[in-house]
């Protein structure tokens, strides 16, 4: 990149004539340059805000791969095509509903400054994000960073990208501020992430139809399939190329993809969502990510915990890894265990269990000691984090009871999981 990110967005929105589609097309010339100029500032600042954080970071990251991924920057006009098609409306109705009353004057500030429709704003506004993160996305492919180098980089940026006092203020201030109490090593505020969660999932959606029948703000209930499926034990012992029920149940309730790099596999959550907890704290959270899971079966009155058949009700996380062969969990595996931790402190009679698993590589014994090791090592975090000790319990089942098959990447990385399951309510 030879000049500053914020100049780049801005050349290659121009350049490709993004702005001369739709409504934008009767917009003045001039009213929607000064509109980018406050856009595409508040949209880099923002990112850099957001990626300062330990959790932020991660989003940041991720949603650039998902928009290299996306191909975003190769078919610019096809992007924004497709999603018209699928209702680019969801998008903005996505953010309405985070900022909820503050929305309108957010983006009348913008409009009043540049002359231009609060429409407009909004058209612009699913212009700029999708193009700034496939800007990251190539940087993130080219140099094969990860999301603490990405976010370096991202600071390095600020040099070139001068306070914007009109409209940054606002629109930035507007997001609902979330509360967690967590370690301060772990700490992370959503007022900012959640803004930043659904362009992602809008870049991606375009072109493989997430959004099809989503309502913003819902919560999805997870299936009772994703409840008792994804981790359920049900593969024979002497199992060897035919798959089991339980790994024809997995293939259709786990979405992602394998990830060499880091030799894992990376979940697709789902749409964004807010968990409200009974101590007013909020977590932003996807669909079907293991926070939600949890929340819904404890919270649902109607739910029971199966005392009979102890292989149901099993919930993978989604974001929780260890070194390779070692019990050290990564760093960003605390943000997923804090916020189960906090989950936990909303439901204070329920008792949980931690399921440690590997794949079939290696040997069987060292396998079980190394997936005991693992889920006593996330059961520590939990009780580090407030949970008591009396309320959760680990056990390590080696490469039994495995989810998918031995025989791909993706299926032995699946296998390779710590699992949760309610014991009690």
């Amino acid at each position: 990149m030879t000049q500053s990110l914020l100049e780049e967005i801005k050349s290659f929105i121009l350049r490709n004539a993004l702005t001369q589609t739709g409504d934008l097309a009767r917009e003045e010339e001039l009213g929607i340059r000064s509109a980018l100029r406050r856009i595409v500032p508040l949209t880099v600042n923002s990112l850099i805000e957001l990626a300062e954080r330990v959790g932020g970071r991660d989003v940041v990251w991720g949603m650039a791969r998902e928009a290299s991924k996306a191909a975003v920057l190769s078919s610019p006009q096809q992007m924004l095509r497709h999603e018209a098609a699928v209702d680019a409306n969801r998008g903005v109705n996505l953010i309405k509903s985070l900022l909820e009353d503050r929305y309108q004057g957010a983006v009348r500030s913008i409009a009043v400054a540049a002359g231009i429709q609060t429409t407009s704003v909004a058209d612009l506004l699913n212009i700029v994000v999708p193009v700034a993160l496939g800007m990251l996305g190539e940087q993130v492919t080219e140099h094969g960073w990860d999301a603490e180098e990405l976010s370096l980089w991202l600071q390095s940026q600020r040099e070139h990208h001068p306070a914007q006092p009109v409209a940054a203020t606002p629109l930035l201030a507007s997001i609902p501020h979330i509360e967690m109490a967590r370690p301060a090593t772990v700490a992370q505020t959503v007022d900012k992430t959640s803004r930043w969660l659904w362009v992602a999932l809008v870049v991606a959606a375009a072109l493989i139809g997430y959004l099809v029948g989503y309502k913003p703000g819902a919560v999805e209930a997870p299936s009772s399939a994703a409840l008792t499926g994804v981790d359920g034990f049900a593969t024979p012992a002497n199992a060897t190329n035919k798959k089991s029920a339980t790994e024809t149940n997995t293939a259709a309730t786990v979405n992602g993809h394998y990830d060499q790099a880091s030799d894992s596999y990376i979940y697709d959550t789902g749409l964004p969502t807010v968990l409200k907890l009974n101590n007013g704290t909020k977590q932003l959270v996807g669909a079907n990510s293991t926070e939600s899971k949890l929340y819904q079966f404890l919270a649902d009155a109607n739910t029971q915990v199966d005392s009979v058949n102890r292989t149901k009700g099993w919930i993978s996380f989604d974001r929780v890894y260890f070194e390779p062969n070692k019990t050290t969990l990564t760093a960003e595996s605390l943000v997923q265990l804090q916020n189960v931790a906090d989950i936990l402190k909303n439901f204070p009679t329920a008792k949980v269990k931690i399921g440690g698993y590997t794949d079939t590589r290696g040997d069987a014994f060292k396998n079980l000691k190394l997936s005991e090791d693992r889920a006593k090592a996330a059961m520590a975090t939990l009780i580090n984090m407030g949970i008591a000790t009396a309320r959760i319990e680990a056990k390590g089942y080696g490469d039994k009871h495995g989810i998918a098959s031995n025989d791909t990447e993706d299926g032995r990385a699946l296998n390779r999981r710590i699992s949760l399951r309610v014991t009690r309510k």
